[in-house]
């Protein structure tokens, strides 16, 4: 059975993520992330993936909307979602 984690990475750059939020991306199987709706303005994406340790894959607005690829990818492994910003506050 899969999972489907929500990770903010803060305001500015990557080092807004928490303690606990990378530690899940790290475990994730496979970790997508979307930056049309908020970007990160002090960051690029190789500094992201350079924290994680790992490729991240990033999706477009249509992708996002449409969910297919993320929720075929959670049904059966550990996704991380990374956004800009603090999710769910």
């Amino acid at each position: 059975m899969g999972e489907l984690i929500f990770i903010g990475l803060g305001l500015h750059d990557e080092r807004g993520i928490t303690l606990r939020g990378l530690e899940e991306a790290r475990a994730a199987d496979v970790v997508f992330a979307e930056f049309y709706t908020s970007a990160l303005l002090g960051t690029k994406a190789a500094a992201i993936e350079s924290l994680l340790g790992r490729t991240v894959r990033r999706l477009s607005r249509e992708q996002v909307e449409g969910g297919k690829d993320v929720l075929d990818a959670a049904k059966d492994h550990r996704v991380a979602f990374l956004v800009a910003g603090d999710p769910m506050v």
